[in-house]
């Protein structure tokens, strides 16, 4: 009887622990994102300007977001889909600028500052955006890479996590048979930041697809991929379970993986 007790009393433990361990997974994968961000400051020659509307237009479905800057002139779109963008920022008693085709990728978070000039709200001031160099806003150490230049890669076997080797820090130590479209392992076997092989997550908007293993349960098509935010070391505590890189994908809109 104490030995049948005993066993019972460890399966129930066992079925406990694994009951937790998938709530707290699942709370965690929930925390996960593929969105970005925008945020800056508006000011005018004199200073910073409160109560300026900053309006945030999608360029490809014209969906519109709007907010107004607080009383230090700080303005901020959290959750924003990666996308191309037009800001504009208008307020009587000065010129209204616009600048388009902003590229938001996967998981970034651009500062985008704004100084008016003096002139009447009818006049606007129009620019082509530039997508900043330095990321401001975020420590993440990341390289993005855009559907043209994972499609342009000459890979066999278009493993879309594989074309990671094309950027800085991102080192092969698998053998490079194991690239093909079907294989989860040569993919795994990815150094990122001088991190593990198989210690990487692996991320489709924001969804794990990393398995038991520490693999990729399944590779997205390299065409179905509207870009890919390669995370090193250094990255946002919402992806700290991995203890290597992040791989976070996006996939193009209306496509199917």
């Amino acid at each position: 009887m104490r030995t049948g007790s005993s066993a019972g009393t460890r399966w129930m433990a066992i079925a406990l622990t694994s009951l937790l361990g998938a709530v707290f997974a699942s709370v965690f994968v929930s925390a996960q994102t593929y969105q970005g961000g925008i945020r800056g400051v508006v000011k005018d020659a004199q200073g910073i300007v409160p109560g300026v509307e900053v309006t945030l237009v999608n360029e490809a479905t014209n969906a519109v977001r709007s907010v107004t800057t607080n009383e230090v002139g700080e303005y901020s779109f959290p959750s924003v889909l990666p996308a191309t963008y037009t800001i504009r920022v208008a307020l009587a008693g000065f010129k209204t600028e616009e600048r388009t085709g902003l590229v938001l990728a996967t998981q970034q978070v651009i500062t985008m500052d704004f100084t008016l000039e003096v002139g009447a709200l009818a006049e606007q001031i129009t620019v082509t955006a530039e997508t900043p160099v330095v990321e401001r806003a975020s420590a993440s150490v990341a390289t993005t890479m855009t559907a043209a230049q994972i499609t342009a890669i000459p890979l066999f076997g278009r493993n879309t996590f594989y074309t990671a080797i094309a950027t800085p820090g991102v080192i092969n130590s698998g053998d490079p048979q194991f690239v093909r479209y079907q294989d989860q392992s040569g993919a795994s076997l990815l150094s990122l930041g001088g991190g593990p092989r198989r210690g990487n997550a692996y991320l489709i908007e924001g969804v794990s697809i990393t398995d038991m293993l520490n693999r990729a349960s399944w590779v997205p098509s390299t065409e179905a991929v509207e870009d890919m935010c390669i995370q090193l070391k250094t990255y946002d505590s919402e992806m700290g379970r991995a203890a290597g890189g992040v791989f976070n994908v996006t996939a193009k809109s209306g496509s199917n993986l």
